[in-house]
C-alpha cells in the first residue's frame, strides 16, 4: 500500500537535512531533480513553497495555496520529504528583503523538524549564485548552501507558463491539471455529441469522458421519464467526477474533451423536473458549476434527426429547442457566453452533416486554442 505522507504525518528527523525553496509555477523536472538530490543526500528533505499576492503564479491562477498543495500532492507517496509554505506578503519585494526572507525561512525549517534546530546540520540547495551570497551572510553555521548547476536539465518555469503545451512532458503531472484546456461539447438529445467527443479526442489521442447520465441510465436500466431527482443530483456528481478524472488522467497531452456538465444537466432539470424536485438540486448546481471552467464550448444545435435509443422519451423531441435555448441562456448567466462556438452545418445527408460539424470542430479549436487536428481535405 502506498505511503501517504500529508500535511498530518510527522516532522522531519535525522542528523542532515536537505532543503529546497521556490515559487514553483509550476513544479517540473528541473525542481524534482533538485528536490530528489536533496532527498537522497540527506536523512530527510523539506521542500518550501515561497510566494506572495500577485507573484508570476499567481498571476496565471495558481496561487501560493494552490502550489502548496499541489506539491503536498505531488509528493504524498515520498517518505522523509515534508513541504512547507512560505508566505511573503508582509516581506519587502526582491530584491529586498533578504534579512526579512531568511528569519522566515529558518522558522519554516525550526517548525518542521522534530529535533532541535541547533543540533541539526541543513544544506540548503540553490540555482542563483545571488541566492547563494545572500543567504550565506544570514545563515548560522548549522546551515550551508550549496549552488546547483541545472543547465543539464533545458527548462524554466517562464518558459512553461509561455508555452505550456511546448513543455508538456516537463509539467509534473499534478500541475498538468492546471493547464490543461477543457474543451465541453453540448446541445439537445441526438444531436452527435457523444460521438464528437469520441472522434475530436481521438484525432489527437485525448482523453475524454463519457456522458454519465446515459451510462447511469444503462446501469440501472430506466429510462429519462423515470428520473427523479435523487438521478438527477448522482448525474451531476457523476458527471463532474468523470471529467475531473479525465483532466487527471496520465493520458492528458494538454486538452481533454467532456461530453456534458452541470449546466447541460440543470437545463434538461428545468424542463423535465417538478419545480419542488427541481429547488432541490439549486445547491448542487451552484456549487459544481462554480467550479467548472472551460476553454472553449462547442454547442450543436437541434439540426438533426431525433432518434430513439431505447432509453430516450420521444415526446421530448418537440421540446429540442426550448431545451437549445435554455442551455445558451445559462451559458450566458455563468459567463461562458465568449467561449461559444455553434457547430451548426447540416448537410444533404446526417453522415455529411456530421463530417461537416466536425471540420466546424477542428476549426474552433485551432482558431481559439491553437490547438490542430490534421484531416484529410
Amino acid at each position: 500500500m502506498m505511503e501517504i505522507n500529508n500535511i498530518s504525518k510527522r516532522k522531519l528527523t535525522g542528523q542532515h537535512i536537505g532543503i529546497t525553496f521556490g515559487t514553483f509555477a509550476p513544479l517540473h523536472v528541473g525542481h524534482q531533480q533538485l528536490i530528489y538530490k536533496s532527498l537522497m543526500n540527506h536523512d530527510a528533505a523539506l521542500v518550501i513553497v515561497s510566494g506572495s499576492d500577485g507573484d508570476r503564479g499567481d498571476k496565471i491562477g495558481l496561487s501560493l495555496e494552490k502550489r502548496f498543495r499541489y506539491l503536498r500532492e505531488a509528493y504524498n507517496d515520498e517518505a522523509n520529504l515534508r513541504v512547507a509554505m512560505l508566505n511573503e506578503n508582509d516581506i519587502p519585494t526582491y530584491p529586498q528583503g533578504w534579512d526579512e526572507w531568511t528569519l522566515h525561512l529558518l522558522r519554516s525549517i525550526a517548525l518542521n523538524i522534530e529535533g532541535v534546530f541547533e543540533a541539526t546540520n541543513f544544506t540548503i540547495y540553490v540555482s542563483e549564485p545571488e541566492y547563494q551570497v545572500e543567504l550565506e551572510k544570514r545563515l548560522p553555521q548549522n546551515v550551508q548552501v550549496a549552488l546547483q548547476n541545472r543547465k543539464s536539465i533545458a527548462i524554466s518555469a517562464t518558459e512553461i507558463r509561455e508555452n505550456p503545451v511546448r513543455h508538456w512532458e516537463k509539467i509534473n503531472r499534478v500541475f498538468r491539471r492546471h493547464f490543461t484546456k477543457k474543451v465541453l461539447i453540448a446541445g439537445s438529445a441526438s444531436t452527435g455529441k457523444s460521438t464528437l467527443v469520441r472522434r475530436l479526442a481521438r484525432s489527437i489521442n485525448a482523453p475524454f469522458s463519457e456522458e454519465y447520465a446515459r451510462l447511469y441510465e444503462e446501469t440501472a436500466n430506466i429510462t429519462d421519464e423515470e428520473l427523479t431527482a435523487s438521478d438527477y443530483a448522482n448525474f451531476i456528481i457523476g458527471q463532474s467526477r468523470a471529467n475531473y478524472n479525465e483532466i487527471c488522467s496520465p493520458s492528458n497531452n494538454g486538452v481533454t474533451f467532456f461530453d456534458t456538465d452541470a449546466i447541460v444537466t440543470k437545463a434538461y432539470a428545468d424542463l423535465y423536473l417538478s419545480k419542488t424536485e427541481n429547488e432541490q438540486l439549486n445547491d448542487l448546481f451552484d456549487i459544481t458549476i462554480a467550479k467548472e471552467t472551460f476553454d472553449l464550448i462547442l454547442v450543436i444545435p437541434p439540426v438533426t434527426a431525433y432518434v430513439d435509443d431505447g432509453f430516450r422519451n420521444m415526446e421530448w423531441e418537440n421540446s429540442r429547442h426550448d431545451y437549445h435555448q435554455k442551455i445558451m441562456w445559462y451559458f450566458k448567466q455563468y459567463g461562458f457566453e465568449n467561449k461559444i462556438v455553434l457547430l451548426d452545418q447540416e448537410g444533404q445527408t446526417p453522415q455529411e452533416g456530421f463530417y461537416l460539424r466536425y471540420q466546424q470542430a477542428v476549426q474552433a479549436l485551432e482558431t481559439h486554442l491553437n490547438i490542430k487536428i490534421e484531416h484529410l481535405q
